[in-house]
C-alpha cells in the first residue's frame, strides 16, 4: 500500500487538500479506501458499481484495484459540481464511467451484472439501492455500504434488510463510520433434465 501511496502521492494530495477545503465532500477515511482496494484485489471482479462518487476518492482506489483485474468501475453521484470535480480528478484513470444523475433512475437503465458494489450515497435510500440492484448482482457478488455504525438510524432498514434476507449473509466492521460487507447468495436453478 505505502508503494500505491508513493506513486499517486500527487493525485491523493490533491483529493486531502479538496476535502480539507471543501464543504459537502464526503470522502471514505484512508483506512477504508485501502480496505476497498484490498476487498476488489481479492474478489477480482469484472464490473464494479459505486454509488455515491463525491470528489472521486474511493473512485480512484476502486479503479487502482479493478485495473489489476481488468475490471470496469461504474460510478454514480447526483451533484453536478462534484462529478465535475470527479471528472477532473479521474481524467487519467481509463477504467472508469461517471454517471450524473440520481441512483434510483440509473440503477434500472445498467447493463451489466455487477460482482462488487460500493454505497455511499444518501443514507436514507439505500434500501432503495439495494432492492433495485437485486438483478443487477452476479452471484457471490459483494456489497460494501458505508456509515452504517455513524448513521445507524438511517440505514436501519437498509441492514434489517440485509441481515434478515436469505439473498444475504453479511457482517458489520466497526470501521471507519462502519462499513457493511454483505454477499450476494442469489440461488441459480439447476436445469432439469428431462427423461426420455
Amino acid at each position: 500500500m505505502e508503494r500505491l501511496k508513493e506513486q499517486y502521492k500527487h493525485e491523493l494530495a490533491r483529493f486531502e487538500v479538496q476535502k480539507n477545503n471543501m464543504q459537502r465532500l464526503w470522502n471514505i477515511p484512508q483506512e477504508t479506501a485501502e480496505l476497498l482496494y484490498t476487498f476488489v484485489k481479492i474478489k477480482a471482479p469484472k464490473h464494479i458499481l459505486e454509488i455515491g462518487t463525491s470528489n472521486g476518492f474511493s473512485t480512484f482506489w476502486l479503479s487502482l484495484a479493478a485495473e489489476t483485474c481488468g475490471a470496469v468501475v461504474d460510478t454514480i453521484e447526483v451533484d453536478e459540481d462534484r462529478f465535475a470535480l470527479a471528472k477532473y480528478n479521474l481524467i487519467n484513470r481509463n477504467n472508469v464511467i461517471q454517471r450524473l444523475g440520481k441512483a434510483e433512475l440509473i440503477i434500472p437503465e445498467l447493463t451489466y451484472k455487477y460482482d462488487f458494489i460500493f454505497i455511499d450515497a444518501g443514507k436514507i435510500n439505500y434500501i432503495d439501492y439495494i432492492k433495485l440492484l437485486l438483478n443487477k448482482m452476479s452471484r457471490n457478488a459483494i456489497v460494501v455500504a458505508d456509515n452504517v455504525i455513524s448513521h445507524k438510524d438511517t440505514v436501519k432498514e437498509y441492514l434489517d434488510y440485509i441481515e434478515s434476507s436469505e439473498l444475504f449473509d453479511s457482517v458489520t466492521l466497526n470501521i471507519d463510520s462502519g462499513i457493511n460487507v454483505a454477499v450476494y447468495n442469489k440461488i441459480i436453478p439447476k436445469k432439469r433434465s428431462v427423461n426420455r
